[in-house]
């Protein structure tokens, strides 16, 4: 993942809050992983609308801590959660054509 990449949580992924822990599980593999609480606050943020940037400049706002070490625990995550199939890379949303189906232009379906 590069910083203008949008990660997505995959859907075959249960998370639950712990004690003190936040626990996902893929049900794909059966594997199971435990974050902390920057570890969680990175896997809420992985919803599919915001940059690898984004997030980061968001926990830069909650964090006291510098962007370059933020960057890199961030990236280390989101490759840990992408190693574990735990997210995917949003794809950008189709275009929505203005025109209703079978709209015609000067006389002419287009």
């Amino acid at each position: 993942m590069n910083l203008q990449s949008r990660p997505q949580r995959r859907e075959q992924v249960i998370a639950q809050k712990a004690s003190k822990d936040f626990l996902l599980f893929n049900m794909d593999d059966g594997n199971y992983y435990s974050l902390n609480e920057v570890g969680c606050r990175i896997w809420q943020l992985c919803d599919g609308t915001r940059s690898v940037a984004e997030i980061i400049e968001g926990l830069c706002a909650e964090y006291d801590v510098s962007s370059d070490v933020l960057a890199q625990d961030v990236l280390g995550m989101l490759a840990e959660f992408s190693n574990g199939k735990l997210i995917s890379e949003a794809t950008p949303a189709e275009p929505i054509s203005d025109s209703p189906v079978g709209a015609e232009r000067n006389g002419a379906p287009f």
